[in-house]
C-alpha cells in the first residue's frame, strides 16, 4: 500500500507534464519547441500508465498492459531532435527524420494484437509476468522478440542517442566562436547540465537494474526520471527565452537591426503607417541571420542567392530589396561580410588560425581565392587583408 500511495504523485505528475507539454506543443515558434513538448507529453502519459501496472492495481486494470512498453523508445529520438532543431532553428523537418521513430512504429505495432485482445488474454499475460517477477519476460504470445531483448534493444538505442547528442554538442561548441558561447551561456548551460542528468539517470537505471531482482515493483527510474524533466521544466520556467534559441552573434548586423526599430518607432510617433516595410524588412534580415548563424552556409564558396532564397522560401527579389534599403549591401557583399566576419573570429579565438596565412583564412573562410578575399576585404574595411588582420596573428 505504501508504494501505491508513492506512485500516487507520479500519478497527478503526470497530469502536469502531460499539460505543461501540451501546452508548449501548441506554442507558436520553434520546431524544436515542440519536441520538447512531445518529450513531456510522452513521459506524462508514462506517468500516468506506470501507477495502473503496478501490483495489485495492474490486475483491475489489465488494459494498462505493455501501453507504456514502446513509449521507451521515444526517449532517445525526442531528446535528439528537441536538441538539433534548438540549435539549428533554421532546419527543415525532413521526410528522413521519421525513421527515428521506425522502433517505436514496429513496438506499437507487434503489440496492437495485445493491446485489441480480451482482458482475459491480457490477464494470462500479466500471470506470466507475475511468474517471472519481472516486466521484462523471457516468453510471450505477443511480439516478435521477447521483453527481454527489447530491454537490450531500448538500453542500446539510449546510450547511442546519448552519445549522438553529445557528438553534436560537442561539435557544435567547436564550430562556434567563445565570444558566441559566452553570448549564450544559459543555453549552453541548459543543455549541456541537461545532458550530465541524462547520463546521471542512465546510470542510475543500470545500477537498480543490476542490483533489484523484481522489476515489477521498481519504482526508482520513474521518479528519476521524472525529476530529470522536473529540473528542465523549472528552468524553463525561470528562463523562457531558451526556447527562442541561441542568440544571434549580431557582430556585423545588430546595428542595422537597431536601426530599423528606431525608424518604425520614428513612423508610429509621427501617425504614419510607412513602417510596415521596416518591420517586414527586419523579418527578412533576421531570417537570413539566423540562417547564416546556424547553418555556416557563408563558408560554401559556391553560395547564391537562389539557393538561399529557396531555402528560406522568400523571393531572391525581396532579399536583394531588403539588403539594399536596410544595410546598402549587394547580397555578394552580405555575404563576404560573414566571411570576414567568421575569419576575424577565428583568428581571434582560434590558436590554430594564428598561424594561417592569408591564402589559408581565405580559403578557410569560404573565399574561393586570395583575389576575392582581398577585394571583399579592401570594400568592406578600407585595408588590405594583412593589414586588417595583423592584430590577430603571431
Amino acid at each position: 500500500m505504501e508504494k501505491i500511495t508513492i506512485n500516487y504523485y507520479l500519478y497527478f505528475l503526470g497530469f502536469l507534464f502531460f499539460a505543461f507539454g501540451t501546452s508548449l506543443l501548441l506554442k507558436r515558434g520553434l520546431l524544436a519547441t515542440r519536441f520538447l513538448g512531445l518529450q513531456f507529453i510522452q513521459l506524462g502519459i508514462q506517468l500516468y500508465c506506470s501507477y495502473y501496472i503496478q501490483l495489485p492495481l495492474i490486475l483491475d486494470h489489465p488494459n494498462y498492459f505493455r501501453v507504456i512498453s514502446p513509449l521507451f523508445y521515444l526517449i532517445g529520438p525526442l531528446s535528439y531532435l528537441f536538441q538539433h532543431f534548438l540549435l539549428y532553428p533554421e532546419r527543415k523537418f525532413k521526410t528522413v527524420y521519421f525513421l527515428h521513430f521506425l522502433p517505436f512504429t514496429i513496438h506499437f505495432l507487434e503489440f496492437l494484437p495485445l493491446y485489441l485482445s480480451p482482458e482475459a488474454v491480457k490477464l494470462a499475460e500479466i500471470n506470466q509476468v507475475i511468474s517471472e517477477n519481472t516486466f521484462n519476460t523471457s516468453q510471450s504470445n505477443f511480439g516478435l522478440i521477447s521483453m527481454k531483448y527489447h530491454l537490450y534493444f531500448k538500453s542500446i538505442s539510449y546510450i547511442a542517442y546519448l552519445a549522438l547528442i553529445s557528438y553534436e554538442l560537442f561539435k557544435y561548441y567547436q564550430s562556434v566562436s567563445k565570444s558566441f558561447l559566452v553570448k549564450n551561456k544559459l543555453i549552453v548551460f541548459w543543455l549541456t547540465g541537461d545532458l550530465f542528468l541524462k547520463i546521471v539517470v542512465l546510470g542510475f537505471h543500470i545500477a537498480f537494474n543490476l542490483i533489484y531482482q523484481d522489476q515489477v515493483q521498481m519504482m526508482a527510474r520513474d521518479f528519476l526520471y521524472a525529476g530529470e524533466f522536473a529540473i528542465m521544466a523549472l528552468f524553463l520556467f525561470l528562463n523562457p527565452r531558451l526556447l527562442d534559441g541561441p542568440f544571434l552573434k549580431g557582430l556585423v548586423f545588430q546595428h542595422s537591426h537597431r536601426e530599423i526599430q528606431e525608424k518604425t518607432e520614428g513612423f508610429k510617433e509621427f501617425g504614419f503607417d510607412n513602417s510596415k516595410i521596416n518591420v517586414k524588412n527586419k523579418s527578412i534580415l533576421e531570417k537570413l541571420d539566423r540562417y547564416f548563424e546556424s547553418e555556416f552556409i557563408f563558408l560554401k564558396p559556391n553560395i547564391s542567392l537562389n539557393l538561399v532564397a529557396h531555402s528560406l522560401k522568400i523571393k531572391p527579389r525581396l532579399i536583394r530589396i531588403c539588403l539594399q534599403d536596410e544595410l546598402d549591401f549587394s547580397f555578394t557583399d552580405y555575404v563576404n561580410s560573414w566571411r570576414i566576419q567568421y575569419a576575424e573570429e577565428q583568428c581571434r579565438d582560434n590558436p590554430r588560425w594564428k598561424s594561417y596565412k592569408i591564402e589559408v583564412i581565405a580559403t578557410e573562410s569560404g573565399f574561393g581565392t586570395r583575389q576575392s578575399f582581398n577585394a571583399a576585404v579592401k570594400k568592406l574595411k578600407g585595408v588590405s587583408p594583412g593589414q586588417y588582420f595583423a592584430k590577430y596573428m603571431n
